[in-house]
């Protein structure tokens, strides 16, 4: 079976934008050394896997058009640099909208696996907020989540499937191919805080 792993998007791939969203292409800036950690993942033989929330469409913030013009552009950016995306799923929906694919809840999870047809078990999440952690325990699936946690969160229901707190994408990967530097930050998850969601 083929092995793969999924990534939430803002946050992980490229930067976040505080309080906003990434509305143009013109705003789309990859994190420190996320081109090389697709690279290491494709080159180890991983389905590539993109789950994001995307509400600036629901809320009117950009286009549907638009969105699709972002994901082209940063999808053959990952292939110029030996990197490779099999897959890009988005919900475009609000909170009050009561869709299923808007994380935490699992539905953009569950239509990856649909078409991907991999096992939750042995698949990975790297995310940067707490509905990443809860939508991946809901479906089985290794939770790593990256960036400085920002506050502390009871998470207790959703630890069990959390592996790590990491720096960054790149540590997660290195994590993952079992190839841990000395010098990466690796929390126990008993000791570990979670970012809010977003």
């Amino acid at each position: 079976m083929s092995k793969h792993i999924l990534l939430d998007r803002d946050g992980v791939i490229n930067r976040r934008i505080l309080k906003g969203y990434v509305t143009s292409w013109e705003q789309f800036e990859f994190l420190p050394q996320v081109l090389d950690a697709l690279r290491l993942l494709t080159e180890s033989g991983y389905s590539v896997i993109v789950v994001s929330n995307q509400a600036c469409v629901s809320k009117g913030l950009t286009s549907s058009e638009t969105l699709a013009d972002i994901t082209l552009r940063f999808v053959e950016e990952v292939k110029r640099n030996g990197g490779y995306i099999d897959g890009v799923y988005y919900c475009p929906h609000q909170d009050d909208d009561g869709c299923e694919c808007r994380k935490p809840k699992p539905g953009l999870l569950l239509q990856a696996q649909r078409v991907h047809r991999f096992a939750f078990a042995d698949t990975f999440l790297v995310g940067d907020s707490q509905r990443d952690l809860m939508a991946a325990c809901q479906v089985g699936c290794r939770a790593i989540l990256v960036g400085a946690a920002e506050a502390n969160v009871d998470f207790q229901e959703w630890s069990s499937h959390l592996e790590a707190i990491v720096p960054d994408l790149y540590a997660a990967v290195q994590l993952i191919l079992g190839q841990r530097g000395r010098n990466q930050s690796i929390l126990n998850r008993r000791h570990s805080t979670i970012l809010q969601g977003s």
